[in-house]
């Protein structure tokens, strides 16, 4: 086997244990080095997103304290790793590049957090047609496995800029991109937003709007990143 990120040779072998317990067999798919160099999350930071910047007398981050003044209510949102150098290579390679055998990399992890969370709905974000188009799939729904998702969730428009070439300025400022296909199906139910990258939070608080006007009943979220 090799590593899915550098290619380099992993060793893995099975015992006899293994063999007979007659359960799934999951094969690694990073080497050491590479699975080492993606940070987790600690539960200790800003209450709405997780970051460690809040302020000193607020549990919610600047961010947060924002959508809490805009909307009246924040998300609850949990993202697993950090947004460092190793993660935003990999989302070029896996995301922009469109190298779809990455999903694999954090696929039954993302999916485990997501089955674990209390929700009647999950929802994961959609991509435009002309992104499905050129890229050939949802980075988003790539990442879940054996997850009982919902596709309600649709883009306005055809095409956008992505939010990774914006400034935070323009990110906050940006127009509602979705539209809710079946609102009568979210009332008062637990939705579950899930994104692969958690930034400013625009993108999901636009998509929790819309439920929130729907009548669901909670609404939390989670990515991979943040």
């Amino acid at each position: 086997m090799e590593c899915l990120l550098c290619n380099k040779r992993i060793s893995f072998q099975l015992s006899l244990k293994d063999i007979f317990s007659f359960r799934e067999i999951i094969m690694p798919v990073l080497c050491a080095k590479c699975k080492e160099s993606f940070v987790c999350w600690d539960d200790h930071g800003c209450a709405g997103c997780g970051r460690n910047n809040t302020g000193k007398n607020s549990s919610l981050c600047a961010d947060c304290q924002t959508w809490k003044k805009l909307y009246g209510w924040y998300l609850h949102h949990r993202g697993l790793y950090r947004y460092n150098e190793a993660m935003k290579e990999y989302m070029q390679r896996y995301k922009f590049n469109g190298d779809y055998r990455l999903r694999e990399v954090f696929q039954r992890e993302l999916s485990k957090v997501v089955n674990e969370q209390k929700a009647d709905l999950i929802v994961p974000i959609p991509v435009t047609s002309t992104t499905m188009q050129t890229r050939g799939f949802n980075q988003v729904v790539g990442l879940l496995r054996e997850v009982p998702y919902q596709s309600i969730l649709g883009t306005r428009a055809s095409s956008k800029v992505a939010q990774s070439s914006k400034t935070k300025e323009e990110r906050l400022t940006t127009k509602q991109p979705f539209i809710l296909k079946s609102p009568e199906e979210v009332i008062n139910k637990r939705i579950l937003l899930v994104d692969d990258v958690y930034t400013t939070g625009r993108t999901l608080y636009h998509a929790a709007v819309l439920f929130k006007q729907a009548g669901c009943k909670e609404i939390g979220s989670v990515s991979l990143a943040r």
